[in-house]
This record gives structure tokens, C-alpha cells and sequence, in this order.
């Protein structure tokens, strides 16, 4: 890799903001979590990644993510 690409990614990597992140345990049956295992790989590389979007996902359509421009 040239020079000047590998200081251009170091600097962009420094820049960018880390999300502060907590661990939610919950419990689901066997059937769901059948089901979850589906999706790994389309939605998320493990079961807890899949669980996290398919939260993400939900909050966001209820409307509790969108950014409210009204006020």
C-alpha cells in the first residue's frame, strides 16, 4: 500500500467516534432462537449481532431512533 493511503486511513480511523455500548441479556425460546440462527450471516455475524439489529431495526420503525427536526 503507498504511503500517503496508509497515513490518509490512519487519520480518517482517529477521527471517527466510538458508540458507547451496553449488553442487554434476555431470555427466548428454543423455536426463536432457531429462528435467529437463520440470520446470521444475512443480518449479523453472531446471535447477539442479529438480536442487536433486529432491535435497532424495531426501535427505529416505532419511531424512538428518528431524529426529531420539529423542534
Amino acid at each position: 500500500m503507498p504511503k500517503k493511503e496508509v497515513i490518509k486511513s490512519e487519520l480518517s480511523s482517529k477521527e471517527k467516534r466510538k458508540a458507547v455500548t451496553s449488553t442487554v441479556k434476555g431470555t427466548i425460546t428454543q423455536e426463536q432462537r432457531k429462528v435467529l440462527q437463520n440470520f446470521i450471516g444475512i443480518l449479523g455475524s453472531n446471535e447477539q449481532d442479529v438480536v442487536g439489529k433486529i432491535l435497532t431495526l424495531w426501535m427505529y420503525n416505532e419511531g424512538h431512533l428518528k431524529i426529531k427536526k420539529e423542534k
